[in-house]
């Protein structure tokens, strides 16, 4: 333990990255699934339900090329973004609590 209560702002920012990627990686194939549902009229393509239309794209595709197909575009996107979002958060935090601690009151 190196003493600090807190975590430096890289830090936070590299926790909020590596939580967006996890996060976009595991979403990623229901948001595959959403985008063919609701594509289904113009492609001429008929999907019933969600699971479905999983197990159909799996079929045809497999799972890496039709689950993830375009994934890696998110993974330089969405970790830069929540990782912005989390150190932000976090900092506003804290800017916020030393207000308080100041005496400062929002009303």
């Amino acid at each position: 333990h190196t003493g600090r209560s807190q975590p430096y702002s890289y830090e936070r920012l590299a926790f909020g990255a590596c939580a967006g990627l996890i996060g976009q990686s595991a979403s990623y194939p229901l948001d595959v699934v959403r985008r063919r549902m609701q594509t289904a009229g113009v492609t001429g393509h008929t999907y019933g339900t969600i699971s479905g239309t999983m197990r159909e794209i799996v079929a045809e595709e497999g799972v890496i090329r039709g689950l993830y197909k375009g994934l890696s575009m998110n993974w330089v996107k969405g970790p830069i973004a929540v990782g912005i979002s989390f150190m932000t958060f976090d900092l506003t935090q804290i800017l916020l609590r030393k207000f308080q601690q100041m005496g400062y009151n929002a009303r």
